[in-house]
């Protein structure tokens, strides 16, 4: 979290220095990992009126608005910011998100995979395509997405714990159980009904 001392400071350079894309931007992202939602909005908007083209804004707005539920205009944004930069696999991702959230799992799976040509073997990408993958029961497609994702970068929680879930339809109840100990270990939230159906499925086993 922000203090509010340092807060203060970058409040009085924004306000000094009224024109400052980087002195609005410090202070946009301060009031947001200080949970300062809705100066962080007001303040990302200031800068798109300042500088509209601005990439990194862009995607940061679109991000802060997908947090707090405005799907739709978060969606707007990372559009705009992706005409921009078409091979943006970041924003590919980020409208990935947002269409999945917002129930359409067809445009979220190219998002992922458009991001992925893009940036192959990407975890981020891997990750959340493994989500679609088992919205849509493949559980194959989904697993290997994780493999793949823990093979780039071994400490990814989430991988780990996509990977539990493919496992645990696939019927690989102890390598489902290994996943999800190490998703715990590396301080992923785990579902306790995903913990629930792994252990019913151990005690089925024995």
């Amino acid at each position: 979290m922000i203090d509010e001392q340092k807060l203060a400071i970058l409040e009085k350079e924004a306000k000094e220095n009224p024109k400052s894309i980087f002195a609005h931007h410090r202070l946009a992202i301060a009031y947001w990992q200080a949970g300062k939602t809705e100066d962080a909005l007001k303040t990302f908007k200031y800068l798109l009126e300042l500088d509209p083209p601005n990439f990194e804004v862009r995607v940061n707005l679109g991000t802060l608005l997908a947090q707090i539920g405005k799907l739709e205009e978060a969606k707007k944004h990372f559009e705009i910011a992706l005409k921009a930069y078409p091979k943006s696999a970041e924003a590919l991702v980020n409208l990935g998100l947002v269409n999945f959230h917002l129930g359409n799992l067809d445009e979220a799976q190219e998002y992922y995979l458009k991001a992925l040509e893009v940036r192959p073997n990407w975890p981020p990408a891997l990750v959340n395509l493994s989500t679609v993958y088992i919205e849509q029961k493949k559980y194959k497609e989904a697993a290997e997405c994780c493999e793949k994702a823990i093979s780039s970068d071994p400490n990814f929680s989430m991988a780990y714990n996509n990977l539990a879930v493919a496992y645990y339809h696939l019927g690989k109840i102890k390598e489902a159980r290994e996943a999800l100990e190490k998703a715990k270990k590396l301080g992923y939230p785990v579902l306790e009904s995903l913990e629930q159906m792994i252990a019913e499925a151990e005690n089925a086993k024995s």
